[in-house]
């Protein structure tokens, strides 16, 4: 274990020695095992079902939901490399690797998930220059753009060489992926109540179009004068939801906006808690006094898997044609 790093600029443990990210318990090996044994094949076979189905590809917002998957598919990447520190050899090439991985995954979800809340936004209150625009070339370059600018802004301590590689996990990037996981998490949350909320004025507009049409039906069959006059007002219409259709849309986004919170909240939320935490009682109570605070971030990365697996999961329910797609993937 190099030490060379000032102890006051790392995690260290309750004996004041240099935390070792990258050593786990029984009860996580367990739990790691299970998760990447369901995980992996899940977002693989996900995946590998919007890449081969072209139909799929005509949609520059599934190239944004496959980029999503992908995300998720990327939280196992520090699961793998834990594995295999356990299983093969305590290689500290191994331990550098995890540490220059720790925090990316997480960010490169926020940040799809980000770019596909954006993308139906546009598609919803601008369609003719979303349509218009939004090409798949231009989705596919967006994605990996803001990939690499993710990534950078995570470790960019180590690619402009302000510190080395080493098996400890330095303050400074735990307080830049705090950050960052803020400004990321606000960002997804304020666009998810702007696309409820636009999707329920929506909603309103089509009911005011919806009585009016009922008005107008019972007035025409009392005067051909008012039913002319009234058709004249109606042929513009492009909107008509039925009764039942209508509280079946407006269930829909009511679940779509607390499934998508409920997957943030679950991480990188609790990540940010725990930094929030973490950082708030070494100013408060100092460095080796909250040591034994490590042993909640194992808990959390043991957390950070589960989304990995239900998120693709909620995907297939609520997406027919990713469904259809993957059935297909499946039966083959």
């Amino acid at each position: 274990m190099n030490n060379s790093s000032s102890i006051e600029e790392v995690v260290v443990t309750e004996n004041g020695e240099v935390y070792n990210p990258i050593e786990i318990g029984i009860v996580s090996l367990i739990l790691k095992i299970v998760c990447c044994s369901i995980g992996i094949p899940l977002n693989i076979s996900i995946a590998v079902a919007i890449t081969r189905l072209r139909r799929m590809h005509r949609k520059p917002r599934n190239f944004f939901l496959l980029a999503i998957i992908l995300s998720y598919l990327s939280f196992f990447i520090d699961s793998i490399i834990q594995l295999l520190y356990w299983g093969l050899h305590p290689d500290v090439s191994l331990c550098h690797a995890y540490v220059a991985t720790i925090f990316v995954p997480q960010g490169l979800l926020l940040i799809n998930m980000l770019l596909a809340l954006i993308d139906r936004y546009l598609a919803i209150n601008h369609p003719l220059l979303h349509r218009e625009k939004m090409t798949k070339r231009l989705a596919c370059c967006l994605v990996v753009t803001c990939w690499i600018l993710t990534t950078f802004l995570f470790k960019f301590m180590y690619i402009v060489g302000l510190d080395i590689l080493r098996c400890e996990i330095l303050l400074l990037q735990v307080k830049t992926a705090t950050i960052l996981f803020i400004i990321l998490f606000g960002s997804c949350t304020a666009m998810n109540i702007v696309i409820y909320r636009q999707t329920k004025i929506l909603l309103r507009e089509s009911r005011t179009v919806e009585a009016t049409r009922d008005e107008g039906t019972r007035v025409s069959n009392d005067s051909d004068t008012t039913n002319n006059q009234h058709s004249t007002v109606v042929s513009p219409m492009s909107i008509h939801v039925g009764r039942k259709k209508l509280g079946q849309l407006e269930m829909e986004a009511t679940h779509t906006l607390v499934i998508s919170m409920t997957s943030l909240c679950v991480m990188p939320f609790l990540n940010f808690v725990f930094m929030a935490t973490f950082f708030a009682c070494r100013l408060v109570f100092g460095q080796l006094e909250c040591s034994n605070l490590n042993g909640m971030g194992y808990l959390i990365k043991e957390i950070s898997l589960i989304p990995a697996i239900y998120g693709p999961i909620i995907f297939l329910v609520r997406n027919k044609e990713l469904r259809a797609a993957w059935t297909c993937q499946i039966i083959r």
